[in-house]
């Protein structure tokens, strides 16, 4: 029998815009609550069902607010978090001097930022996730957590190589359903 895991994004960050972060712990923007509305009328109806979440606030809010209402086991996994970005958090990007910036760009998969991490260890710990989750028994998860994580785990699932992650795009409160089964089985759909 083929499992539902949906991918959450979290809702959008109280941070200026154009700033560089990863694992910062920021809060979340007022347009919470119209957020989590639209995510929640996205989602299935929600019932005995295990959620995910990286431990980072703007991800467990979220997730706080879809499972408690619902006495909905919640588990936080430092493995969602997103990419540490090392030196570079909480730096504008357009601060970081291009010629540093540029060749982290030429191979960011391998290349950590100062300080940091690298997209493939980002790769390792969400796959390790991954395998973990779809050996559980439960048909139906949710997942909240952050944009390169879940780049990450498309391309891993979709065979994408990692350089193309940047060709995965998802605004904040997306939603995406990913249909697993038998021998590898899969199937995607952007929901929100």
């Amino acid at each position: 029998m083929n499992k539902e895991i949906y991918l959450i994004r979290h809702t959008t960050p109280d941070v200026e815009k154009g700033t560089c972060y990863g694992q910062t712990d920021l809060a979340l923007a007022e347009s919470f609550q119209t957020e989590l509305a639209e995510v929640q009328a996205t989602l299935p109806a929600l019932h005995d069902l295990p959620i995910y979440t990286s431990p980072l606030q703007r991800c467990r809010l979220l997730a706080e607010a879809l499972a408690y209402p619902l006495g909905l086991a919640l588990t936080q996994d430092t493995r969602l978090m997103e990419m540490h970005f090392g030196a570079w958090e909480m730096q504008k990007w357009a601060d970081i001097p291009p010629e540093i910036l540029q060749n982290w760009m030429k191979d960011f998969v391998e290349t950590p930022a100062p300080e940091g991490e690298s997209h493939r260890l980002v790769h390792q710990r969400v796959v390790s996730f991954w395998e973990e989750l779809t050996a559980l028994p439960a048909q139906t998860m949710l997942v909240v957590t952050h944009y390169g994580v879940i780049q990450s785990l498309l391309a891993h699932l979709l065979h994408i190589p990692l350089d193309k992650l940047f060709k995965i795009d998802m605004g904040f409160g997306a939603v995406v359903r990913v249909t697993w089964g038998a021998e590898d089985y899969c199937k995607i759909k952007f929901l929100r």
